[in-house]
């Protein structure tokens, strides 16, 4: 016997609204409040911090996920090589990683071409963005601002690997990270925790050449991401840029930046301060569109003092005329290069 329920009630749509609205006016002070919390405990462990970063390195680690919650053999994977370009100033190469079976993963390496032992960088594009288009291949660097090239030409050899960001519209093919970082998470994963695996597999197999001297990295936005998480798990990297990226995580939250229970021990500030005493230079602009560089001044400040305002000999910042792009001005990309040249640093 078939029944048709029905009630004598009818209303316009609108007339539920505020109680809609109050529930997630509701949710979002509650949210706000367990974030004053976390902060409030962060300040706890500010001293021990500084006094352990080793220690807060393998926690921040279990945070992101396996596989950097287990010990790394150090020992280079499979790279198949594939040499695109050779100048007399200039060697192009696109190289493919093997991390595990049937996982792959590419990068740009543009390397001088003589057997000489320098300064050797990662070169990190952001949202959108691949190494070709960094490169230059394309024409046109973009609000990239001809970063690789620059870093280059100062000198260093260059890898610009490839992450699961490039423009699903422009480069094919389609993806869905945040399905995917889900996904991973389910597992004990992130990723962010297999990008950030990757690039330390790259320098495992870099770290052996013999023209590959001490380490940096420089990013933009997504790419400042990713330099700002490796420098401050990953000590080899010697020296650091990261750009249009560096601001209060409260005010810019996504979910592959985001994980369970990190707001208790890190912010930016604190996962900068693990990079000490290393070289780390962060950069924003003042009419930067994704980031407010108010937001950035004010993380900064709180950075200072967990460290106590030792900040003069390893960490600069700066906020430039610009917007969401690289810093035009080379000074940095030249201190940078002068604290890799360096024989001996931290």
């Amino acid at each position: 016997m078939n029944m048709v329920f029905c009630m004598k009630f009818k209303e316009e749509k609108h007339i539920s609204e505020p109680y809609k609205r109050q529930y997630l006016e509701g949710l979002g002070k509650l949210v706000g409040g367990l974030e004053q919390q976390a902060l409030q405990g962060r300040e706890a462990v500010w001293k021990d911090m500084m006094a352990n970063k080793d220690t807060y390195r393998r926690k921040f680690a279990e945070l992101l996920g396996w596989p950097l919650t287990q010990e790394r053999e150090r020992i280079p994977c499979k790279v198949f090589s594939q040499r695109l370009v050779q100048e007399p100033d200039c060697i192009v190469e696109r190289l493919q990683f093997t991390i595990w079976e049937g996982v792959t993963m590419t990068g740009l390496l543009i390397r001088h071409e003589e057997n000489v032992k320098r300064p050797f960088v990662l070169v990190q594009h952001g949202g959108l963005g691949a190494p070709e288009l960094i490169a230059g291949a394309y024409g046109s660097t973009s609000n990239y601002n001809d970063m690789l090239e620059r870093i280059f030409r100062q000198g260093a050899n260059v890898f610009a690997p490839q992450l699961l960001l490039w423009s699903k519209e422009q480069y094919k093919p389609d993806y869905d990270r945040e399905e995917l970082d889900a996904r991973l998470k389910n597992v004990g994963s992130s990723i962010t925790a297999i990008e950030i695996y990757f690039l330390m597999k790259s320098l495992d197999y870099f770290e052996k050449q013999t023209w590959v001297g001490n380490m940096g990295m420089v990013g933009l936005s997504y790419g400042g991401f990713y330099t700002q998480l490796l420098s401050a798990l990953d000590t080899r990297i010697k020296a650091a840029i990261s750009c249009s990226y560096f601001c209060d995580a409260s005010h810019w939250v996504r979910a592959d930046w985001s994980f369970r229970d990190i707001a208790q021990s890190f912010g930016e500030a604190e996962i900068a301060c693990l990079v000490h005493p290393r070289k780390l230079f962060l950069e924003i602009g003042n009419e930067d569109n994704l980031f407010d560089y108010r937001k950035s001044i004010t993380e900064y400040k709180r950075l200072c003092r967990i460290c106590g305002n030792d900040t003069e000999d390893w960490l600069e910042f700066t906020v430039f005329d610009g917007n969401h792009e690289f810093y035009q001005e080379d000074r940095h990309i030249e201190r940078l290069m002068d604290c890799l040249c360096r024989e001996n640093v931290f």
